[in-house]
């Protein structure tokens, strides 16, 4: 009779948490214990080797620079002196897959 008595504690123990919970010297000695629980358990960490790369790929990409510093020199380069030139197909071609893409 008692294991359906405590079916609730079982399953949802938040519920009966004061009306179990020791008092007095239980108490003090239920917290004592847990401290001294708490020192002796280490906690470690094991990253996958995917999760490895991850973090190697987030670290690459944070310290690369947000701007071709080249690439705009030589795009300011060729636009100052009229040698850029759009093609103006590839750019409709482009806003055309864009597009698609969103739908």
């Amino acid at each position: 009779m008692s294991e359906i008595n405590n079916i609730k504690f079982l399953l949802q123990p938040e519920l009966n948490r004061s009306r179990n919970a020791p008092t007095g010297d239980d108490a003090q000695h239920l917290k004592t214990e847990t401290v001294a629980g708490q020192a002796k358990q280490s906690d470690t960490v094991s990253l996958t080797n995917a999760a490895e790369q991850i973090q190697s790929l987030q670290k690459a990409v944070a310290d690369s620079p947000v701007v071709d510093a080249e690439r705009v020199a030589s795009l300011k380069a060729a636009i100052a002196d009229g040698s850029y030139t759009v093609d103006s197909a590839k750019v409709a071609q482009n806003l055309l897959n864009f597009e698609s893409q969103l739908r």
